[in-house]
């Protein structure tokens, strides 16, 4: 079964195949994955003036829900892990978590999908990867300055985040106040959220945050530096097409 669900600004990609919900109700079940996305987006949308983001953002401190408390210290322990360079509280207009939650609505998806059955499956979060296989799969990882081109390609049967400055323009904050470490940056292993955090906790900070990682063991990946020059953790599975 292949779905797509334009949601939070990007296109939720599901590709699963397996038995009970995942085969006999595969249209039913991507519904249920789209209303758990729209939630989320009504959630946690800087765009949205109704969001329980934009509520915080304006200083309007109500009762907060479960979801957006988790997504709070999900933040805090990625600033921790990146030594600061993932900051969702130094961007301009106050706490903005958008850098986590893509990763953490990819991972509510495919958890979705696996209580219903998938066997094999993956949610590609407008770039951002979940993955539930047995065995690892092959992931093109975008040229930064080509965009019909791979600059590599990643294994993993977990996931796979990647933040550059190639589609949004310069969106990211070195928290810091000095220039960006990377034009680039893919991070492999689970969960999502913290790759994704830390993919653009190294396009903030470059080969100092790449190594930090480093030290996780659930962690690898690769930057491609504003010279584009492609530099990898010792241990991804990484071939490299193009730099």
């Amino acid at each position: 079964m292949l779905a797509e669900i334009p949601i939070m600004g990007t296109v939720f990609t599901l590709e699963f195949e397996g038995d009970g919900r995942a085969q006999s109700e595969s249209s039913a079940l991507v519904a249920e994955v789209t209303n758990e996305l729209e939630r989320i987006d009504r959630t946690f949308s800087t765009y949205r003036t109704n969001s329980e983001v934009s509520h915080f953002r304006r200083h309007e401190h109500g009762t907060h829900s479960e979801s957006f408390d988790e997504v709070f210290a999900l933040c805090e322990l990625a600033r921790e892990l990146s030594d600061g360079f993932f900051d969702p509280w130094a961007v301009p207009g106050g706490y903005d978590p958008s850098g986590l939650v893509k990763g953490w609505a990819g991972e509510r998806a495919l958890a979705l999908l696996i209580d219903a059955g998938a066997e094999k499956a993956v949610v590609n979060a407008g770039g951002d990867i979940a993955i539930h296989s047995a065995e690892p799969i092959n992931i093109g990882v975008r040229h930064p300055r080509e965009a019909d081109r791979l600059c590599a390609v990643v294994q993993s049967n977990t996931a796979v985040a990647t933040s550059g400055l190639y589609e949004r323009g310069c969106h990211i904050v070195n928290p810091l106040g000095a220039e960006l470490g990377a034009y680039a940056a893919t991070v492999v292993g689970a969960p999502l959220y913290l790759a994704d955090a830390l993919a653009t906790a190294v396009v903030a900070g470059g080969e100092q945050v790449l190594a930090k990682i480093a030290q996780q063991r659930q962690f690898r990946g690769l930057l491609v530096t504003v010279d584009g020059v492609l530099r990898a953790i010792p241990g991804t599975m990484v071939t490299v097409i193009q730099t």
